[in-house]
């Protein structure tokens, strides 16, 4: 790969939103996330886990306090005193319904996914039913003193235990009386404790976390305790059960992660014993979820951690929204997406340098922002509040500009003088957006509305005609790619169940019709891309796996088997982005978080065959559609300069972007630590 110039974008300084609580789906492997500012993403953790797409928060939902899935679907509530109902498809709140007592604190479900429970801040705990045809709400138990701060079902969902401030109250679902009142004691006189998680065992044993520090183990037959551990220096936020039911962990306002394991003494007895500790986080850890013997945790410094042993590893995902770049190419603008409000830059100009110089160059014009775009809407307290982004894009000349909100989608027409831009909004007869994007030559505006299909625009000097509507029969999930190739002539479409379409416009009426659908593969894709010459798709999916397809003859290339037997030396790192030198077509550049691969698909290993003791047949050479492929592996060179890499893409026949987000950005804007002393001292 000959010499380029490559601008190193570190403007992008994202907001660390907290974790505030997380839900695992065992049967869909997927993990939902929620965030301080409300917003709820999908993790998928079929292999490595990937940022699947995200519900932006809206003025009506402007708190979550504890999320469940219930079957496929997935509930949450709130301060605003509501059981939330959203539309994964759509990515947007279905329905909702008012609980009875105020603001609610915890959220769960019965193993039978037809029962929720909900505690509320004046201590009535609701119960709705989950039936086919709908969500209803049944009954409250008898009113206790005091909020209800966490709640579990055991395993029968006969019975709830609800933690509060000073108790532990086991309860009959059938009755909605208390069966069991338990009080936890204090470390101070006035301090009341608060217990702040709950778990439950099939055996009816209560496990708690409070303010305290001590977990908890309780009789919930007979409501009493049985024993009890100082396991923090302050409150203990989440609790983590395994599925054998043998394993605990524990984390919270004390970061460090302990395990407890129970072990059986002196015969059949069994007693919890402290285990191994993990010191993963430095801020407080708010929710602990364990899926395929990983530990996924996260708190206030806003990354999600996955941790597991054997071997001893620790993976950290960054708080970065997924399609967060978007680059006008002839302008020379980037566009920059935050959760609730957009930057659009102007990218800097480097001076002139002669051809083999190599190292920093210095800039002639400095990068410069030139525009903040946000919606706000007032909320029921008449308070002015920003609504999230859902998508956005902008053309490549930089002259049109779109993004979306879950109330609506806003066209712009970018008016460029010497000393100012100014915008005019262009009416834009289409709802809320997952996906939008403009074709090359800034003629047309496709858009993905939330209702599904796709939505094609002519742009004209002040208006925005629709001019054809596309049905996607082959798409089954929430669109999460929407991509059209350099030469104009290709839509590539995918959704989360690893569906990709292409459609292609070919007439002079720039008609688009279906072209083809790939073979469907069992993980989900995470990136891809269309070479610009030779038309080939490039795919990469979660388990690291690459293809290439031919568009033209609408099946895999004899070079993807070679591609399939790449090795990256981070497989715990999705790729996120893929793109092609336009002056050498046989290379391929992909990244992940930290790393970036080069892949030249005319330099070869050939593998050497190792001696068998014991003589074999020989074993039929392997064919993709049709074609022998030679026992060659491609050559794969990475580069591992870069910490947080969001986005890298070429921006002229000799210049590439890479934008990156410093890690200590992120951390500068925390709040304090724990404080704790370390030899002697705080």
């Amino acid at each position: 790969m000959s010499k380029s110039k490559i601008h190193n974008v570190r403007f992008f300084n994202p907001h660390p939103n907290t974790i505030r609580t997380m839900a695992l789906h065992n049967t869909f492997k997927k993990l939902a996330v929620c965030r301080s500012d409300a917003s709820i993403e999908i993790w998928n953790l079929t292999s490595a886990p990937f940022l699947e797409c995200t519900i932006s928060t809206t003025t009506s939902n402007s708190s979550i306090e504890a999320i469940s899935w219930c079957s496929d679907q997935l509930f949450s509530v709130g301060l605003h005193g509501f059981l939330v109902h959203y539309n994964l498809k759509k990515l947007a709140i279905e329905n909702r319904w008012a609980v009875t007592g105020g603001a609610c604190y915890c959220l769960d479900v019965n193993k039978s996914n037809d029962m929720l429970a909900i505690g509320t801040e004046q201590g009535y705990l609701n119960i709705f039913a989950v039936k086919d045809d709908g969500i209803y709400f049944e009954k409250f138990f008898d009113k206790q003193e005091g909020m209800i701060i966490c709640l579990k079902f055991d395993s029968t969902g006969k019975f709830v235990a609800s933690g509060s401030t000073d108790t532990v109250r086991v309860w009959n679902v059938e009755t909605g009386h208390a069966l069991h009142k338990m009080t936890t004691g204090r470390s101070e006189a006035n301090k009341q404790t608060i217990v702040w998680s709950i778990e439950m065992t099939s055996d009816f044993t209560i496990i708690t976390g409070d303010s305290r520090g001590k977990i908890t183990f309780w009789d919930g037959k007979v409501g009493s305790q049985i024993e009890s551990y100082q396991s923090h220096k302050a409150d203990i936020l989440g609790l983590c059960l395994s599925e054998d039911e043998k394993t605990l962990y524990a984390a919270g306002v004390d970061p460090t992660i302990v395990t407890y394991e129970k072990i059986n003494v002196r015969g059949e007895n069994q007693k919890w014993v402290k285990s191994i500790q993990r010191k993963i986080h430095e801020h407080d850890v708010n929710a602990l979820v364990l899926y395929d013997n990983k530990l996924y945790s996260g708190g206030a410094d806003s990354y999600l951690a996955c941790s597991f042993h054997p071997p001893k590893t620790l993976l950290k995902y960054p708080p970065i929204p997924q399609s967060c770049v978007h680059l006008a190419r002839e302008a020379r603008y980037i566009m920059l997406r935050h959760p609730d409000h957009i930057d659009l830059w102007s990218l800097g100009q480097g001076q002139e340098v002669e051809q083999n110089y190599t190292g920093l160059i210095d800039l002639q014009d400095e990068p410069k922002k030139l525009l903040v775009l946000q919606k706000t809407v007032k909320d029921e307290d008449n308070v002015k509040e920003r609504e999230g982004i859902t998508c956005c894009c902008i053309s490549n000349d930089g002259n049109w500009i779109m993004y979306s909100t879950n109330l609506d989608s806003r066209l712009f027409k970018l008016n460029k003088d010497e000393n100012s831009l100014t915008l005019d909004k262009i009416e834009l007869s289409c709802g809320p957006c997952i996906q939008g994007v403009f074709t090359p030559n800034n003629s047309q505006l496709i858009t993905c509305p939330n209702s599904g299909g796709l939505n094609v625009y002519e742009l004209a000097d002040s208006k925005a005609e629709l001019k054809q509507t596309i049905e996607i029969e082959e798409i089954k999930d929430t669109i999460t790619f929407l991509q059209i190739s350099s030469c104009g002539k290709y839509i590539l479409i995918g959704d989360t169940s690893s569906n990709i379409v292409l459609w292609t416009s070919t007439s002079k009426r720039k008609i688009w019709t279906s072209h083809c659908k790939l073979p469907k593969y069992k993980f989900p894709a995470t990136a891809m891309a269309m070479h610009p010459k030779t038309l080939n798709l490039v795919v990469s999916y979660s388990d690291s796996k690459i293809i290439e397809y031919d568009v033209i003859k609408r099946q895999y290339t004899s070079f993807s088997e070679k591609l399939s037997g790449l090795d990256f030396k981070s497989k715990f790192y999705p790729i996120k982005t893929i793109t092609f030198d336009p002056r050498v077509k046989s290379i391929i550049i992909l990244h992940d978080d930290n790393n970036l691969h080069i892949v030249n698909k005319e330099k070869k290993i050939v593998m050497k065959k190792k001696k068998a003791k014991i003589e074999q047949k020989e074993a039929s050479p392997k064919a993709v559609n049709g074609i022998d492929v030679t026992a060659t592996k491609v050559e794969v060179h990475t580069l591992k300069k870069y910490k947080h890499l969001v986005h890298f893409e070429w921006l002229s026949e000799d210049e590439m972007i890479a934008v990156e987000v410093n890690p200590l950005t992120l951390f500068e804007k925390l709040p304090p630590a724990f404080a704790q002393a370390t030899f002697g001292k705080k």
